[in-house]
């Protein structure tokens, strides 16, 4: 089952690999542990992605840590065949899952944008420019320590959900996890009220080695969609899938009690962090 996932997730995230070019270079890299509930009943238990937000001179990108290390390889690599095996131990080290398989960029193509660009599978890309921005109330009688850093609390309602958030003016970057920014300081945790969906960093550095922050070449073949359209596209691209491997158009090498299973776990995904 492991072994169908991991190449499942590779098909899904290869297409965000190749042809890409650089954008900027990243100052200071923050990891985060993104923690969610693909069903929202909690049934099929939480998922951890190991995310990066890389954040650059101009823009900064949020993303999964693989997306950035097969970056670099098939960009430093374009011709060495054994990059695919490399790309699949990557794969193999770290959790990925649809519901993260995308990358996030702030500042772009413009100052003040929030660029969205995700592919479901090799042929489907999809790119969303949002705007909306998040109005935060201050809870400045509120202080923590969160990996050594001083935090200061924060509450927001954005895309059909309540959030509680960290944050710390030690590092004066107004920016955050996935499309959460606008606070006197780096956002260090956040999560929605149920503690569905849940950003914790773990760890910050500052980068000397100018790591290059990329993005894809052909933004051409990336059909753009609204925030709503792009969740509606979502499920149905979800069911589209479904459908398919029950029809025996996507050859699944499992049991029938294993593809069972694997079909009701993916039917349970309907928690995708935006709500409309």
């Amino acid at each position: 089952m492991r072994s169908f996932l991991v190449l499942l997730y590779t098909i899904l995230s290869v297409a965000l690999c190749y042809g890409q070019h650089v954008i900027d270079t990243a100052k200071l890299n923050a990891k985060y542990k993104y923690t969610f509930y693909p069903d929202s009943n909690r049934t099929t238990g939480a998922v951890v992605s190991d995310m990066i937000l890389q954040i650059g001179n101009n823009l900064s990108r949020f993303t999964e840590y693989t997306n950035v290390l097969t970056d670099s390889l098939t960009y430093y690599y374009p011709d060495d065949r054994s990059i695919f095996q490399k790309m699949n131990d990557i794969y193999n080290a770290y959790a990925n899952h649809t519901f993260s398989n995308f990358s996030i960029y702030k500042d772009f193509p413009s100052k003040g944008n929030v660029y969205f660009l995700t592919s479901r599978g090799r042929k489907i890309n999809f790119s969303v420019v949002d705007k909306e921005k998040i109005y935060w109330i201050l809870d400045n009688k509120s202080d923590t320590l969160i990996l050594g850093y001083s935090c200061k609390k924060a509450y927001a309602s954005f895309r059909g959900r309540k959030y509680i958030a960290w944050y710390t003016t030690e590092i004066p970057i107004n920016d955050g996890p996935y499309k959460f920014r606008g606070l006197p300081g780096l956002i260090v945790l956040i999560h929605d009220r149920q503690d569905l969906h849940r950003f914790e960093i773990a760890e910050v550095t500052e980068n000397s080695e100018n790591t290059p922050i990329f993005i894809t070449s052909d933004l051409s073949k990336y059909k753009e969609l609204t925030p709503m359209e792009f969740v509606e596209v979502f499920y149905a691209e979800n069911m589209n899938f479904l459908n398919r491997v029950k029809k025996g158009e996507i050859p699944v090498q499992l049991s029938k009690e294993e593809q069972i299973k694997l079909l009701k776990k993916f039917k349970s995904w309907n928690n995708f962090i935006e709500k409309f």
